[in-house]
């Protein structure tokens, strides 16, 4: 009985800890969004980078007593109830995709990455306050790659299927893209943008798509307003991220990776999408979006 009392109030305090640094974020994030206003825009960035380097510190520092397995570029985390085997799947996976992601973007971490490994949804999706509802496998937040374990999803005991199946339909290569992105452009980003570069390139990689039936392009497509405004409120998001994915495929097929990059150096530096994208393709987002809606129409059957 007295183990079980001292685990409970080891518990409680580390929640009362996280409870309080979250708290003393929140306010620090209103004072930090007015100081960011007023910076000149190629500076905005390092304050961004600032206060995400922050919040990845703050829960590295709340996961601290979880077991850590390494590699050469992946930190991983995971607790007591996650089996080692799942955590080494989670590693290897991430090391696959290290290398190919990271030269699409000629870009290479100074350090190695976390990952954090949750043995439920309901315990990822605590710990991002979400209600019980969200199905993620894979959230990528300032800095850190927070991941399901891979029995929680996949339904099989077959070791070689479990790999399979996590490999290619698993999280890592679309987190470690949106992390990317988001060291690249320093946080600014369009949600659409780091979604669809997300798809496109664990597409390229594993040949995965999201294909749910909603998503259809083949009907009223969402505005690049609404997508940049209000993501994550639309009501079909299975069509915000398809829309998300054509977007960025035709960049690619029409500017080149080359392209992608020089949007996304132009957003480190500070400039707004409308801004990049007229740069690289000759019109911002309203001619963008116009010229993105006929070559959908074009080019329907890549997305059926």
């Amino acid at each position: 009985m007295a183990n079980i009392n001292r685990k409970l109030l080891r518990s409680e305090s580390h929640f009362n800890l996280r409870e309080k640094v979250f708290k003393l974020f929140a306010v620090l994030s209103v004072v930090l969004i007015a100081v960011f206003a007023c910076l000149p825009e190629n500076a905005r960035g390092y304050g961004y980078s600032l206060y995400r380097e922050a919040i990845k510190m703050s829960t590295l520092f709340n996961v601290r007593n979880m077991t850590a397995l390494e590699g050469p570029h992946f930190v991983v985390k995971y607790p007591s109830d996650v089996e080692v085997a799942e955590a080494r799947l989670v590693l290897n996976t991430a090391e696959k995709f290290y290398t190919p992601v990271s030269e699409d973007y000629n870009y290479s971490p100074s350090k190695k990455i976390p990952v954090i490994v949750y043995s439920s949804k309901e315990k990822l999706n605590g710990f991002f306050g979400w209600p019980a509802s969200e199905s993620a496998m894979g959230v990528y937040w300032s800095g850190i790659i927070c991941v399901l374990s891979p029995k929680t999803w996949i339904d099989s005991d077959n070791p070689d299927k479990i790999e399979d199946i996590f490999v290619n339909s698993g999280p890592m290569a679309h987190e470690y893209t949106h992390l990317v992105v988001d060291y690249i452009t320093r946080g600014n980003y369009p949600r659409w943008f780091t979604e669809g570069l997300a798809q496109y390139e664990e597409y390229k990689l594993t040949g995965f798509r999201f294909t749910e039936t909603g998503g259809n392009l083949n009907q009223d497509l969402y505005s690049f307003n609404d997508l940049t405004q209000n993501f994550d409120y639309l009501p079909n998001q299975s069509l915000a991220y398809r829309q998300s994915f054509a977007a960025v495929k035709y960049l690619a097929d029409n500017h080149g990776q080359e392209g992608i990059i020089k949007i996304m150096n132009l957003l480190s530096q500070g400039k707004s999408i409308d801004a990049a994208l007229r740069s690289i393709t000759g019109t911002g987002v309203d001619g963008f979006e116009d010229n993105l809606t006929h070559w959908i129409f074009n080019n329907i059957s890549q997305f059926g």
